[in-house]
Order: C-alpha cells, then sequence, then structure tokens
C-alpha cells in the first residue's frame, strides 16, 4: 500500500482549497467574528456585566411587558387645598 501520492504537492489541499490561499482571509474572517464578543468583556451599565444587562433586558421587555400610564399630578395644588393662604386654585 502507498500511503503518501508521489506528486509534489501531496496533502496540501483539502476539500479543493490550498493550505497556503486564503489563511490570510480566513484569520480576517476569524478576528471579525470574535470582536463582538470581546466588546462584550468591557461592557458595564449600572454596574452590570453584559449577560445579566441582556438578561435584565429580555425580561423587562419580552417576558413582562407592561403597559405604562402617566396620569400628572399637581402636588402643589393638593398642598395648597388645605392652606390658608387663598389663592385661585384650579383642580383638573
Amino acid at each position: 500500500m502507498e500511503w503518501a501520492q508521489s506528486s509534489p504537492q501531496a496533502g496540501t489541499e483539502q476539500n479543493g482549497i490550498s493550505s497556503d490561499e486564503g489563511s490570510e482571509e480566513i484569520g480576517w474572517i476569524c478576528v471579525l467574528a470574535a470582536f463582538p464578543f470581546a466588546l462584550c468583556g468591557f461592557f458595564t451599565y449600572n454596574g452590570m456585566t453584559f449577560e445579566k444587562f441582556l438578561l435584565a433586558v429580555i425580561r423587562s421587555e419580552l417576558l413582562y411587558p407592561r403597559k405604562l400610564v402617566f396620569r400628572a399630578e399637581n402636588l402643589y395644588a393638593q398642598a395648597m387645598e388645605h392652606s390658608t393662604v387663598k389663592e385661585a386654585l384650579r383642580l383638573d
């Protein structure tokens, strides 16, 4: 049995891709693919790491969404209701 081929480029080509060609491009693709994950290591928001922040966003926006209703309160008018100072107060 002969294990090696007689050509000088035996074993340098796998699946039609030469081992010498494209290694630089593949290296850059790997660097660019790892870049967002590397940035996650430097991310902090209110003392939370990226993983904790992502879980908080998922919980607040997707798992437990709620509709917030704003109702304005005139605290000054409520305080002056029982005051001795007589002013024209309009309570809506």
